[in-house]
């Protein structure tokens, strides 16, 4: 029975093997193919490109200015005649589109781990701004006061810079200040002497322009990838400006000269913002 089993499983045996040194010889993998094989199966690696810090976004928001000073001069048959005053503050809305860079390379470290840093910026702002105006200004021998108002529309192109305080939460603030020119056209305009007659021709559209700038602070608040609120508060000052409108009865006054002093407003906004930077990511190895 023993040499049957033995006459039996020999085949088998024989099969299954080894009959040559050939045979038992397996090709090992190289350092070079894991390598390759390791490339394959990691994510590709993120492009650096000059994408990374760009940013651009919309804005919404309301101006609360200050009383500014206003001056007037009315020329008329019996020689100038000037008033001095005070402007009343009226609320303004403004909005527009904004472009900004972002240099995360030139980042200061804030932390020992490096988790907080400055990173500076820069902004290209274009507001669009609509507001409406009156003053009370009297005259030296006036019986009462002289009073004007108006509507103005404002394009303001400005740039400015910016540093973010970046960290691993999810709020981003930050620090800044511009420098623009603010193009206003100022409709509706309407001067009331002290006897309630009016003293200005209707239908008169005057152009202005003057230097401004502002000072700024808020903070970004990330909702997804690529996309934040932004929560801003403004501080803005535009230099003086002067204008002349002409008259509505030329025997009673001709034209009228007005000069504005400093400006300054205080500002609330909120901005929708897409950040090109967070499609930089870390490479993750399975």
């Amino acid at each position: 029975m023993g040499a049957a089993l033995w006459t039996v499983a020999l085949p088998f045996l024989c099969v299954a093997g080894p009959s040559s040194s050939e045979e038992i010889s397996a090709e090992e993998p190289s350092v070079e193919k894991a390598a390759a094989r390791l490339k394959l199966l990691r994510s590709p690696e993120p492009v650096e490109n000059w994408t990374k810090g760009l940013v651009v976004g919309g804005f919404f928001g309301g101006a609360w200015p200050s009383s500014q000073q206003v001056s007037g001069v009315a020329q008329t048959p019996g020689g100038p005649q000037s008033s001095h005053g005070v402007s009343q503050t009226h609320t303004g809305i403004f909005a527009g589109p904004y472009l900004g860079y972002n240099f995360m390379d030139a980042g200061l470290p804030l932390s020992r781990d490096g988790k907080w840093k400055a990173i500076p910026g820069v902004l290209l702002i274009l507001n669009y701004a609509e507001m409406s105006s009156s003053a009370l200004s009297y005259g030296p021998s006036s019986a009462g006061p002289i009073a004007s108002s108006g509507s103005s529309r404002t394009f303001l192109p400005e740039i400015g810079g910016v540093v973010l305080i970046s960290n691993p939460t999810r709020f981003v603030p930050f620090l800044g200040a511009t420098a623009g020119v603010a193009l206003s056209w100022a409709s509706g305009n309407s001067v009331v002497s002290p006897s309630g007659a009016e003293l200005v021709a209707p239908g008169q559209t005057v152009f202005t322009y003057a230097p401004s700038t502002k000072v700024m602070a808020g903070v970004a608040i990330r909702i997804v990838p690529h996309w934040n609120w932004i929560l801003g508060y403004a501080t803005r000052f535009i230099a003086p400006t002067s204008s002349t409108v002409e008259g509505l009865n030329p025997d009673v006054v001709s034209s009228i000269q007005s000069r504005t002093g400093w400006y300054q407003d205080f500002e609330g906004w909120v901005a929708l913002q897409y950040d090109f930077g967070t499609l930089r990511q870390p490479t993750t190895i399975p």
